[in-house]
């Protein structure tokens, strides 16, 4: 029998009217997200976060296979471009996504080391190994009569939010 270990993340996004949103998951602060890197500033946006998880995935992987090797590291920094391009057809696509790693090691035998580990990391490292997938959306579609759509405004100008359990509203959070 094969062994195969499945993990799941999960995150909830609450959309905060215009742009905005706030995303949140189990194991972390929620964040402030925006809909378009030119909207809203000083929030996060999907593409910035795909770039920043691909290079934190970069790191992850990068520093499994150093531990691996017995490979010391002594320092690590990066930075992380991509360029999306809106195609003819309008749908958006990236044509470049480059993590550029610094790092520092002791000697020549783990400098030689972290090159091989940096060569082999694009095909097995997010996302090339991982976005090989086409997201499938299960939409819930609920109508509001007036009273529901009342209560939520006095909620938005009230300051109170909804709070999220499985896939459905569960009331609001004191």
């Amino acid at each position: 029998m094969t062994y195969v270990a499945i993990t799941e993340y999960e995150t909830r996004l609450h959309w905060q009217r215009g742009c905005g949103a706030l995303l949140s998951g189990d194991r972390a602060p929620a964040i402030p997200l925006a809909g378009q890197p030119s909207e809203l500033e000083g929030q996060w946006n999907p593409e910035t976060l795909l770039v920043g998880a691909v290079e934190g995935r970069t790191l992850s992987a990068f520093l499994e296979e150093a531990r691996a090797l017995d490979v010391e590291v002594l320092f690590y920094q990066s930075s992380a471009v991509a360029r999306r391009v809106d195609g003819p057809d309008g749908l958006p696509h990236y044509t470049d996504l480059i993590v550029r790693p610094h790092v520092a090691v002791r000697g020549e035998r783990e400098a030689m080391l972290v090159r091989r580990i940096f060569d082999a990391l694009p095909e097995r490292c997010f996302p090339s190994s991982m976005l090989r997938l086409t997201p499938r959306i299960e939409p819930i579609i609920d109508i509001w009569d007036e009273q529901h759509a009342a209560a939520l405004e006095e909620d938005r100008l009230y300051g109170r939010s909804w709070r999220f359990m499985g896939e459905r509203a569960a009331g609001r959070e004191p």
